[in-house]
Order: structure tokens, then C-alpha cells, then sequence
């Protein structure tokens, strides 16, 4: 019986990659070549880019198709990406995926691909996605965990302000102003949201980075979550935070495309009833700590941004981007400074 991953020494380049492909998959798929696959380009994501391979001779038949990962360049340097592989090696076994990765090379991944769409922000709150989601987050935040594990929230945000002490974007006064407010998030607020709810400080292991990487099939009415990167021990209340801010974007329409309080309400009686937390009190009070958690998504979010300009060679505009969610915490960072 073959063990997977298969480890493979190859390096796959972006530029040769069409014809490259082929003696690393001849393990998992013999027959395959460029005369009978398709290759097509997913995503220029912000830290990868990624590649699906499918056989042409199977008609409206996706199931043994590839998934492609080739790491960013330098993204490892913010990206545990033996952490990365371990976690989706370890949620396939455990059934929470159903993504397994066949081969290991050297600056990436090949995992089975999964059939469905993209879920966009307008789908997040669609009763019957909103549901599945709020059911496959709960399902990933009870995976067992050892409960002398920390949360990886302030260690992620202190990295990324080393990383960007050597650039000029942010400027060196952003930079040591958002250092103070680090400080005074891990001494003061993290303790006061943390004991203002009944699970505030219930750590899990999180995806934390959740927009544009849930994948919905409407034949199915299947949902699953994809790349694993920033997965990691964290506060349950972020990682639900998170979602709401990356799917209400940082645009203009913020505010209006935040969830609701109802339509927040909603969502988390289906998220503890799965968790089987159904004593958990959803009221105003454990909302408004979620939204509290949301200035720090904003807040890590900008600095990934700022990390993935200096540092990515992909061509989607992480100024803008970094700028957008630095604006948002901004605006926002004095309902989190409050009671300070």
C-alpha cells in the first residue's frame, strides 16, 4: 500500500511548470500527459500559487483531478509550511478534509481536488451556506488539541512588525505605534475580552484566514475548507471574527456588508450547537467581543499585506490591500483601546 505523501527532490518552476509536472505525477497518475490533461491556473494567491490538472478524456468528471500548490517565495519566512502540511495531514485522518496530499516536492504541494465554486461574500450569509459554514468551523475548532499550546495571535503579529522594520512601508512611526499597541493587546485587552464571556478564551486549532477559501458544491450541497497556511492554535472568538471581516472586505461598503447582529446571532446558534455549547448565552455582550476580535483581524491582516508586498512576486496589489485593512484597524482601534 502506498504512504502518502509521496516525497519527491523535484523544484517546480512557474515559468516550465506545463511540461514539468509530468515525471512527479507519474506515481499517482501514470498515464497522464500534456495531450490528455488540462492545466489551469486557480489563483495568484497572496503567499502561493495554485494549479489544477485534469484528465480530458473523462467528461464532466473532476474526481481524480490535482491540486498544484507552489509555495511564494519567501513566504516561509512568515509561513510554517511543515506546520502547514502536517495539519492537513493530520484533519484528513481525522475526516474533518477530504483533501489528501499525494506528493511533497520541494517548493510546494499536489492534493485531490475538490468540485465546487468559490464561496464569495454575498454567499457567506445565504441561510443554507451561512449553516454549513458555521457547522464546518465548529467541526474544525473541535479537533482535540494539547491544552498546553498557546494562541499563535500576538507571536504572528510580533514576527510580521520584524519582518517590516527593514522596509519602508509601513513608515517607522506606523511600525512602532502599532509595536505599543501590540504590547497593550497582549497586557490588557486579550485579558479583558478573554474573561468577559463564557469561552472567550477557548482555544482551538483555527484556520484564521477563511475568505475566498471555502469551496461550496451546489450538486452536493457539499462544503470544505482549502489551504491550510495560516492554521494554527488560536482563539475560537477570532477565528469567527475573522470570517466576518474578510467577508465584508475593507471597502466603502464595510460597514453596511458587516454581519447584522441578528444575522450574527444566527449563524453562532448553529456554530455552539454543533460545538455542543448550547449553555453559551448568545446575546449584544458576546457579539460585541467578537467584534472586538475583529479590529485584530484587521490588524494582522494589514501586516500579512505589508509582508506579502515586500516579499511576494505576485502581481495583485498589496498596497492598497495592506493600506485598506491598516485604515480599517485604525478607525476602529478605539473601541478596542476603550476601557484601557
Amino acid at each position: 500500500m502506498t504512504s502518502y505523501p509521496i516525497l519527491s527532490d523535484a523544484t517546480l518552476s512557474l515559468s516550465n511548470i506545463s511540461t514539468e509536472i509530468y515525471p512527479i505525477i507519474t506515481s499517482i497518475r501514470s498515464e497522464w500527459n500534456s495531450t490528455n490533461t488540462n492545466l489551469i491556473i486557480f489563483n495568484n494567491g497572496l503567499s502561493n500559487i495554485t494549479f489544477g490538472l485534469f484528465d480530458t478524456r473523462l467528461t464532466n468528471d473532476e474526481s481524480q483531478g490535482l491540486v498544484i500548490k507552489l509555495f511564494g517565495t519567501s513566504s516561509d519566512l512568515f509561513i510554517d509550511r511543515q506546520s502547514e502540511i502536517k495539519t492537513m495531514i493530520d484533519l484528513y485522518n481525522k475526516g474533518v478534509i477530504s483533501q489528501r496530499i499525494l506528493i511533497k516536492f520541494k517548493n510546494g504541494i499536489i492534493y485531490e481536488y475538490i468540485p465546487g465554486r468559490i464561496c464569495l461574500r454575498e454567499d457567506i450569509f445565504k441561510e443554507n451556506i451561512a449553516k454549513l459554514m458555521a457547522t464546518k468551523l465548529a467541526l474544525l475548532h473541535s479537533v482535540p488539541i494539547e491544552q498546553t499550546e498557546k494562541s499563535f495571535l500576538i507571536p504572528a503579529l510580533r514576527k510580521f512588525v520584524e519582518i517590516l522594520k527593514n522596509y519602508e512601508q509601513p513608515t517607522t512611526k506606523e511600525i512602532l505605534d502599532i509595536s505599543v499597541d501590540i504590547d497593550l493587546i497582549e497586557k490588557s485587552v486579550l485579558p479583558r475580552l478573554l474573561s468577559n464571556t463564557q469561552i472567550g478564551n477557548n482555544l482551538v486549532l483555527c484556520h484564521n484566514d477563511l475568505v475566498r477559501n471555502v469551496i461550496y458544491d451546489e450538486k452536493t450541497e457539499n462544503l470544505s475548507f482549502i489551504d491550510f497556511e495560516y492554521t494554527h492554535i488560536n482563539y475560537a472568538f477570532f477565528d469567527i471574527a475573522n470570517l466576518f471581516v474578510q467577508y465584508a472586505d475593507t471597502d466603502n461598503e464595510y460597514i453596511r456588508i458587516y454581519p447584522t447582529r441578528h444575522q450574527q446571532k444566527k449563524w453562532l446558534t448553529t456554530y455552539f450547537e454543533v460545538r455542543g455549547l448550547n449553555e453559551v448565552i448568545i446575546d449584544d455582550d458576546l457579539c460585541y467581543v467578537i467584534d472586538q476580535f475583529a479590529i485584530l483581524s484587521h490588524l494582522l491582516m494589514a501586516l500579512d499585506g505589508f509582508a506579502l508586498l515586500h516579499l511576494s512576486k505576485s502581481k495583485f496589489d498589496f498596497l492598497s490591500y495592506a493600506k485598506a485593512k491598516l485604515d480599517c484597524y485604525y478607525k476602529l482601534k478605539s473601541n478596542l483601546f476603550q476601557s484601557q
